[in-house]
Parts: structure tokens; C-alpha cells; sequence
């Protein structure tokens, strides 16, 4: 009956689309059949629970499209403060560059006045150098230096000046 561990019953097959009689069949064909069966059940019972599941999740994506007045009131007003926070922000930058710009152009201005007032103090240096001056007034012009005599002291009452209104006696 069997050959390297085969059954020859199930093996056998007849030809044509009828079966003209039952041969042998095997002792288990009515445990394979309710084992069939059973697994059609189950697989039948799974595919009604995916199709329930399916059923229950396109019912909840459904009623999460639908936006109720207060979802869409708080929806308007998060946009509303956004936009409004949004363009504060523009602004704030907006000043910020300017007041950045400003400050450049008058440091500019700062540094060229800086550098003309060295420019003016380097060009009266060279200009008006005291001791030509001196010697200028003394071998030229014939000036000499004031002698204890000629110098003359006045008292001033809590002033830090003093008006003239008349010549200095000599």
C-alpha cells in the first residue's frame, strides 16, 4: 500500500468532470473536510471583522471631517493671533534693521568727524608751530619777554572774568 511512505488512494485521481463511483478514500477525508470547513468559517468570520473594522474606522475619519461652530471659532481666532503675532514680528524686525541702519550712518558721521578734527589739529600743528612763532617775534619784531615791572595784578571779586572800561595805567 504504501511506497517510500505514500498512500496510493490519495494519489489516485479519475479522469472526466463526474466521479462514477467513490473509491477508496482516505479514513481521515471526513476530519480533513470538517477541518476545511472550519477553516472557511474562520476565515469568513475574519473577513466580516475586517470588514466591520473598516466599516468603524471610515465612520470615525468621517465624523473627525466634520467640523462643528466651535472647532471652526477656534480654528478662526488660533489664524487670527497667528497673523496678528506674525506681522508684530515683521514690524519688530523691520524697526530693529532701521534703528541698525541708523546707528551705522551716525557712527560714519562720528568716524569722519573724528577723522577731520585730526586732519584740522595735524594741519594747525604743522601750521602754527609755537617756536617759530617765538623766533619770529623776537629777531623780527624785535619782542622780548615782559620784565617784573610791566607786569600788573588786579583783584577780581568772585568772577572768572574781567570787563576793561578804561585804559591800564602804565
Amino acid at each position: 500500500m504504501t511506497e517510500s511512505g505514500r498512500d496510493y488512494r490519495r494519489m489516485t485521481y479519475i479522469e472526466g468532470n463526474t466521479v462514477r463511483r467513490m473509491d477508496a478514500m482516505p479514513d481521515n477525508w471526513e476530519r480533513e473536510q470538517r477541518q476545511r470547513r472550519a477553516r472557511e468559517e474562520q476565515e469568513q468570520r475574519e473577513r466580516q471583522r475586517r470588514r466591520r473594522q473598516r466599516a468603524i474606522a471610515r465612520r470615525n475619519q468621517d465624523r473627525a471631517l466634520v467640523m462643528d461652530r466651535s472647532y471652526v471659532v477656534f480654528l478662526t481666532i488660533a489664524a487670527i493671533v497667528t497673523c496678528i503675532t506674525a506681522v508684530f514680528y515683521i514690524k519688530l524686525q523691520s524697526d530693529v534693521t532701521i534703528h541698525l541702519n541708523n546707528i551705522a550712518a551716525l557712527e560714519a558721521t562720528v568716524n569722519n568727524l573724528k577723522t577731520d578734527n585730526d586732519a584740522t589739529d595735524k594741519r594747525l600743528a604743522t601750521a602754527l608751530q609755537m617756536d617759530t612763532v617765538k623766533d619770529q617775534a623776537i629777531n623780527e619784531l624785535g619782542m622780548s619777554y615782559p620784565s617784573q615791572d610791566q607786569i600788573v595784578y588786579y583783584q577780581i571779586d568772585r568772577s572768572d572774568f574781567m570787563s576793561q572800561y578804561g585804559e591800564i595805567p602804565e
